[in-house]
C-alpha cells in the first residue's frame, strides 16, 4: 500500500521545535546538480542525463543525492538488461526435472523493478511523490490546439459552403 499523507517531520526538528528553538541554517541543503560519475556507462548513463535535469528544475535534487541517483541509475540499466534477456525467453523455462519453473531473470528483473519504484519515490519520480513534495506541475500553453480548431472549423465551413464569419465582421467595419 502506498504512503498516506503528507511527509513525516524528522525526529531532530520536532525535538528542536518541542524546545522552542529556531532550526540554524545547518538544516538547509544546497540545491545542487551532483557530478555524473566517469565509471557510469550506456543506459546508466542515459537515464543519468534524462533524470537529473528534470529533477534540478524541480528543485528537489542536491549534491548529496548522487549516490541514491547512481544506484537508481544503475537499476534502471539493469532492469533493461534483464528485460531484454527476458523477451528472448519467457517467464516459464524447464528445469532440471523438466517440469515448469520460474525463469530467474523474471524475478531478477522483479527485483530490479523493486528497487526502481522504491528509489524513484525516495529522488521524487512518481507522481504521487513529486505531489506529497509540494512540487507544481506547469503545463505550457497549447497555442497549436486553438490554430488546429480554427483550422477545422474553417475546413467544415468551406465544405458547406458556409461563408466565414470573420470576414463578414471585417464587411461591417
Amino acid at each position: 500500500m502506498g504512503e498516506r499523507g503528507p511527509l513525516p517531520i524528522p525526529y531532530a526538528r520536532r525535538r528542536t521545535r518541542r524546545r522552542g528553538a529556531q532550526p540554524s541554517a545547518g538544516h538547509h541543503v544546497t540545491v545542487a546538480r551532483p557530478v555524473i560519475p566517469r565509471a557510469l556507462k550506456g543506459e546508466a548513463r542515459a537515464e543519468w542525463n534524462r533524470v537529473v535535469p528534470e529533477l534540478e528544475a524541480m528543485g528537489v535534487l542536491a549534491s548529496i543525492d548522487r549516490s541514491l541517483l547512481l544506484r537508481y541509475c544503475t537499476a534502471w540499466a539493469d532492469w533493461c538488461e534483464l528485460d531484454g534477456l527476458l523477451q528472448k525467453s519467457s517467464k516459464l523455462i524447464r528445469g532440471q526435472k523438466g517440469n515448469l519453473v520460474r525463469n530467474p531473470v523474471w524475478l531478477l528483473r522483479r527485483d530490479a523493478e523493486d528497487a526502481l519504484m522504491e528509489l524513484g519515490r525516495q529522488l521524487g519520480l512518481s507522481p504521487m511523490a513529486r505531489l506529497r513534495a509540494g512540487v507544481v506541475h506547469d503545463r505550457p500553453p497549447d497555442t497549436d490546439a486553438e490554430d488546429r480548431q480554427l483550422a477545422v472549423i474553417e475546413e467544415y465551413r468551406r465544405r458547406l459552403g458556409e461563408p466565414d464569419p470573420r470576414l463578414a465582421l471585417r464587411e461591417e467595419r
